[in-house]
């Protein structure tokens, strides 16, 4: 009987409040998987590289469930490669991503998993040839934690799909780290 009774009687209700509010940090970023197609008979180019940036944003809570947009921008450095390692063409490149996003998350504990999906724009810098707009749908999960009342570190997968009206399309997945606060 004791054993019995010292059992909790009902799962302890997650909350997601400690997430309510204005979070604000930044990211490091890296490709884990790119592709770049000209449509020509040369075939598609890897992407690779990596990325810093800053995020700011807004989170509402619900019981266990956390809702909120976000505004990033990072610094890209994510060039052509050959897809078989032969070349980089450290000319040909993404130099910077926009991203507007709404994140659905669930809190457990003092972590926040959420799924991402938005829209992304990127400037890609074509050697010689000029600078274009590649933009498009974005969409991922994401894991955040606290490690303190206000500050949080996580982590966040990431896959663009993007097009630049023609003269190529572009499908990057990238990590990110991200270290924030709230307020």
């Amino acid at each position: 009987i004791l054993a019995v009774s010292s059992l909790p009687l009902a799962a302890q209700a997650q909350d997601a409040s400690a997430w309510q509010g204005i979070n604000l940090g930044f990211t490091a970023n890296t490709v884990m998987n790119g592709s770049q197609d000209y449509f020509d008979p040369f075939g598609p180019y890897d992407i690779k590289g990596s990325a810093q940036g800053a995020f700011v944003g807004y989170t509402w809570a619900s019981g266990a469930m956390a809702y909120g947009v976000e505004l990033s921008y990072a610094k890209a450095d994510y060039n052509q490669a050959e897809a078989d390692g032969s070349a980089d063409y450290q000319d040909y490149k993404f130099n910077h991503t926009l991203d507007l996003k709404a994140r659905v998350g669930y809190a457990f504990g003092k972590a926040l998993a959420y799924g991402v999906v938005g829209y992304g724009q990127s400037e890609w810098e074509d050697g010689p040839g000029g600078v274009y707009d590649g933009k498009g749908l974005i969409y991922g999960v994401g894991l955040d934690y606290l490690v303190s009342d206000r500050v949080f570190v996580g982590g966040e997968v990431l896959r663009r799909t993007m097009d630049s009206d023609g003269l190529f399309v572009a499908n990057v997945t990238t990590l990110s780290l991200r270290v924030g606060m709230k307020f």
